[in-house]
């Protein structure tokens, strides 16, 4: 019963810290003046509604993508590498690390005092779009499924809300006869390119975020013209977080029985 309640009291003053730090906006008089995470390079528009937060791993990926992006509307987030796994972590814990603080801090929504998670709210919402920006190898997927975790826990309205994307980088570029490039997702998408065209080309096997240069990172992940974003959408609440809660969970064996019964699915691309 005494641990219980220490880990409960921990827990409430953790996100006591966590609702202080949320609170971006500090007024004097008439003046608001933002506190935000050092390395949010922010968008300026007033229609926060209109503004995208891309989280990505590193300061070599997010310095392309800084250079590249619309500065009106796109944010620029970079984490240090595998974000903490919360369907592992106690909300003391969680709140204690340093790039969930900042991530909080940054989306500007207040913590419950109830249930220690972030109250949705549109108003204060200061992204209309928060878009995972990883590189397409296993570890960017890894660090993809940990951030849809981190921010499940946090607040799973933002995803049944429609908030929530993960950008798609290219796995392949084409670089044609006339030295014009093209993209290309994955495997299925390069054999299609080959059936399809008879002509000489060059194929390149596309490397991390950080090893592109802005004109590649605009044109795949951040023009809305060219760019592959996903939305992570959510058709059933409960099915969704019994799944996260066996791929990202504490408990090892209903992980390896869905990876065994499920593994041939992966895209191994």
């Amino acid at each position: 019963i005494a641990d219980k309640a220490l880990a409960a009291r921990g827990a409430r003053e953790a996100a006591k810290k966590a609702r202080d730090n949320a609170r971006n906006l500090e007024v004097k008089g008439k003046n608001k003046f933002i506190n935000l995470p050092t390395k949010l390079v922010d968008a300026w528009s007033k229609k926060r509604k209109n503004c995208e937060l891309y989280i990505t791993e590193g300061d070599s990926a997010a310095g392309g993508l800084v250079t590249a992006r619309n500065g009106e509307t796109q944010a620029i987030f970079p984490i240090r590498g595998k974000i903490i796994s919360c369907r592992k972590q106690t909300a003391e814990k969680i709140y204690a690390n340093q790039e969930v603080a900042n991530i909080v801090q940054a989306l500007g929504l207040e913590v419950s005092k109830e249930n220690h998670r972030l109250v949705y709210d549109p108003a204060k919402l200061r992204y209309g779009k928060i878009i995972f920006a990883c590189d397409a190898d296993p570890d960017g997927e890894a660090i993809k499924n940990l951030l849809i975790t981190c921010f499940w826990w946090l607040c799973p309205e933002l995803f049944t809300n429609g908030h929530i994307y993960a950008a798609v980088p290219p796995l392949f570029r084409i670089t044609t006869s006339k030295n014009e490039y093209i993209y290309l997702r994955d495997g299925a998408a390069l054999d299609d390119y080959k059936a399809n065209h008879n002509e000489k080309y060059l194929i390149n096997r596309m490397k991390g975020l950080g090893e592109q240069d802005p004109d590649e990172l605009a044109a795949c992940l951040l023009d809305e013209k060219t760019r592959n974003v996903q939305q992570l959408v959510v058709e059933d609440f409960d099915a969704t977080d019994d799944l996260l809660e066996i791929v990202e969970g504490p408990s090892v064996g209903p992980r390896l029985e869905y990876l065994l019964e499920h593994g041939e699915e992966a895209n191994v691309d």
